[in-house]
């Protein structure tokens, strides 16, 4: 995505730190980009570009210090967005200001690596004076982060504020020249576009994303009654696999089932709580597990994150982080980093020694390309196929 002119790419990401979370968020640029929109979007002016944020992290940001880091471009008068990265500016349960050191820290660790030619920066608080020419000197993580950047040899190509992203609400600039002007129709940015052409929603804000893998208390209740006997008849099939001198079988027919019931759930057939019981339980095998990594590469991935989305819902403890971290895998390969971080953190909320969501929560904070993950997709088709299941040939 050139960004003419300017000089200014732009940029987006969320981390976990124990003052305030990030959360690593959408990449474009490169062959990555060409998958968001329909061709190069020239953003001349930092009203196109506000504009352009909440196609490129999936959900209006609020109270957000967001970051569009800078790549070369082909062109000397143009750069490329490579990253996009959104920080709390205060924290989401206390409303108290985020950390400014920790902040400027995690993001420098995302913005200072090879390549990069400059961050552009965009502050967006309700909270904000409309116009105030001094914020730079009230919003200490700007200062803070422009030391640590140039520190790196990173230049911070500019910078505004905004109090919200919305169709002719303010910006101005908080470096540089004194400037000010309006924000373009969000709705109508080239980038939402081709967000939308690509059947990817805009969430009105980053609640509802996390709205959708909330616990959901009924449908947890009902799964947990059926967990236990969910176990018991999974054991009895092992035993029964393992009588006939091949254990390795049951794990076949485990992985089959659960391919099975993704592919009734795609098809519309409801599954019930007895259904999403059975798929928790085959999911603690390592080898289940890692199978269904290989189906993000499918056509029946969107099905299959639907699923796991509404299995996050309704399990608890370890069952709630397989189904989460699964959940953060199809997100990050789809390219939704904000959702996959998300996911990723319920993950580890839910057991903080999961050592596949955090490495793949490190990968997302340290801005990994989707495309680099597929391997895990790789990884997933060997498994299945050393339980004889080819997953080319099952659906």
């Amino acid at each position: 995505m050139p960004v003419p002119g300017s000089r200014h790419p732009d940029a987006e990401t969320y981390r976990r730190t124990p003052a305030v979370r990030a959360r690593c968020a959408d990449h474009t640029g490169d062959e990555y980009d060409r998958r968001l929109v329909p061709g190069p979007s020239r953003l001349d002016d930092p009203g196109d570009l506000i504009a352009a944020i909440p196609a490129l992290l999936g959900f209006r940001p609020e109270r957000s210090l967001v970051l569009a880091v800078l790549c070369a471009a082909p062109t000397a008068e143009s750069a490329v967005i490579d990253l996009v990265v959104r920080f709390d500016l205060r924290h989401p349960d206390t409303g108290f200001p985020s950390d400014t050191e920790t902040v400027a820290a995690a993001a420098t660790r995302v913005c200072a690596r090879p390549g990069v030619a400059g961050v552009l920066v965009i502050l967006v608080d309700d909270q904000q004076d409309d116009g105030d020419r001094l914020l730079r000197q009230r919003v200490p993580v700007l200062r803070e982060l422009e030391q640590q950047l140039a520190a790196r040899a990173v230049p911070v190509r500019g910078a505004w504020a905004t109090r919200s992203i919305a169709a002719g609400h303010l910006w101005w600039s908080v470096a540089g020249p004194p400037r000010q002007g309006r924000i373009s129709d969000p709705a109508a940015s080239t980038v939402t576009l081709g967000r939308v052409l690509e059947g990817r929603p805009i969430r009105r804000s980053r609640d509802e994303l996390t709205g959708l893998v909330a616990p959901d208390g009924a449908l947890r209740e009902q799964v947990s009654s059926e967990l236990a006997g969910a176990r018991d008849r999974a054991k009895d099939r092992y035993v029964a696999a393992a009588q006939q001198g091949d254990p390795a079988g049951y794990l076949r027919g485990e992985l089959s089932t659960v391919l099975w019931l993704i592919a009734n759930a795609e098809s519309g057939g409801g599954l019930g709580s007895r259904e999403l019981a059975q798929i928790a339980v085959a999911l603690r095998d390592r080898e289940i597990r890692d199978s269904v990594f290989a189906v993000a590469d499918t056509v029946h991935a969107e099905a299959t994150e639907s699923l796991l989305a509404r299995l996050t819902r309704a399990l608890d403890g370890a069952d709630r982080a397989e189904a989460a971290t699964l959940l953060g895998f199809f997100a990050y390969v789809r390219g939704d980093g904000p959702f996959a971080g998300i996911a990723l953190d319920v993950a580890l909320d839910s057991d903080p020694h999961h050592s596949m969501a955090a490495l793949l929560h490190t990968a997302l904070e340290a801005g990994m390309r989707p495309e680099r993950l597929r391997d895990l997709a790789q990884c997933g088709r060997d498994t299945a196929a050393a339980l004889g299941v080819d997953l080319a040939g099952v659906w």
